[in-house]
């Protein structure tokens, strides 16, 4: 059997166990995506085939839904559910999408107006091991890596601030008191309104929350 055959092999078990709804279409609709993820992972040659075939499923899931998002036209958006109710992280994947598609500008917040954020890869280089920055007034709010996302106020507590980065994390949600922008997790107990100062620079790591 050729390196070809093994890895259109492997392509389709990986796809099985690793793609959120493989195997739930026609079987002739499979194809594709097979032959495509098989000649990907036979051109680059990777040591670890699994790995290379996990990472290109999680950025061509990432990319088909934002194509799904994007058929809705503009304003371009991005994007947080899904039709079962289920919350989309907005990940490393899906920011990296945003930052390879035709339209890397997304409203992050409504203000009167729209507040749109840019979203920019960052190849790795060797001493950075590859980042997506997203930049709302020409500042850097964001920086999403494959373990999660950093996020900055720059010192603006304001509503555009907080809805800008309340759209970037899944984790809970932002909002301003007394002046100071603050950082709410779902899940934690109490009045909703008790939680702590964001902190410049922390990493927030993705989360998954379904509807109630």
């Amino acid at each position: 059997m050729s390196m070809a055959e093994l890895d259109r092999t492997l392509a389709f078990t990986a796809l099985l166990k690793l793609h959120p709804t493989f195997g739930q279409e026609r079987p002739e609709d499979h194809q594709g995506i097979i032959g495509d993820l098989a000649g990907a992972m036979t051109a680059a040659n990777p040591k670890d085939r699994w790995a290379f075939a996990e990472k290109w499923i999680a950025e061509r899931v990432a990319a088909d839904r934002l194509a799904r998002e994007d058929k809705r036209g503009a304003p371009y958006v991005v994007p947080s559910w899904d039709a079962d109710g289920k919350q989309i992280p907005v990940d490393y994947h899906l920011a990296l999408a945003i930052a390879r598609s035709k339209h890397p500008s997304r409203v992050l917040a409504i203000t009167d107006v729209y507040r749109f954020g840019k979203f920019t890869e960052c190849p790795p280089d060797g001493r950075h091991p590859g980042s997506v920055v997203v930049r709302l007034f020409g500042n850097k709010i964001a920086e999403f890596f494959p373990e999660g996302v950093q996020l900055w106020t720059c010192g603006y507590a304001t509503q555009s601030t907080t809805e800008a980065l309340g759209n970037l994390v899944s984790g809970g949600w932002f909002y301003t008191s007394d002046r100071v922008v603050r950082f709410r997790r779902y899940g934690d107990g109490g009045d909703w309104r008790t939680g702590k100062p964001a902190v410049e620079g922390a990493i927030y790591p993705y989360v998954t929350r379904e509807t109630s």
